[in-house]
């Protein structure tokens, strides 16, 4: 579609294509504010068709392909050969493998946990126990059949987990083998 031939029309056109509002670019074509008239206008057939043309030119023109790219640099890396550059070829050149897949950047993600891993369901039971809560614990050796022992310890002595209160662990040792009653 050529440009309109009403210039305010035009320009009306460009500043919605540029993402105006209807009502500024109204203004600013040179019509006195008015948003019903700004509407109207936008809606004309003549306008749409316009304004997706402004906008698909300025797409067209905007785009960036990876051929597109490749060709730059292998146009720099062929500029930095014939003036000497060659870390500036190198680099080009490292690109260009990069963009076009054939390199690719590896990191390395290292988990550090300083906790030694448990030795038994009954020290998972007890971690959970002290982060969660004694029920939680519960409820967890309940899916897999452990029962939880609140006096359990590595060395075979009772312990009691910090926060843990002794009505916790009694009320634990009461619901092994029993569902959670319901309150």
């Amino acid at each position: 579609m050529p440009v309109l031939a009403n210039q305010r029309h035009e320009k009306f056109a460009q500043l919605l294509a540029e993402g105006r509002s209807a009502s500024e670019a109204y203004v600013l074509a040179g019509y006195r504010a008015n948003r019903h008239n700004a509407a109207r206008l936008k809606s004309f057939e003549t306008i749409r068709a316009r304004v997706l043309e402004i906008q698909g030119a300025g797409a067209k023109s905007a785009e960036i392909t990876v051929a597109s790219l490749l060709d730059e640099l292998e146009h720099a890396r062929q500029r930095a050969d014939s003036l000497g550059q060659l870390s500036a070829s190198v680099r080009a050149i490292s690109e260009k493998a990069r963009l076009a897949g054939l390199m690719v950047e590896r990191q390395e993600i290292a988990v550090v946990n300083t906790e030694d891993e448990p030795a038994c369901a009954q020290e998972v039971l007890h971690r959970v126990a002290e982060r969660v809560s004694v029920e939680a614990a519960v409820t967890l050796g309940r899916c897999f059949d452990v029962e939880f022992d609140p006096t359990w310890s590595p060395d075979s002595k009772p312990i009691q987990a910090p926060g843990i209160s002794q009505r916790l662990i009694e009320e634990a040792k009461s619901m092994n083998g029993r569902k959670r009653p319901v309150s």
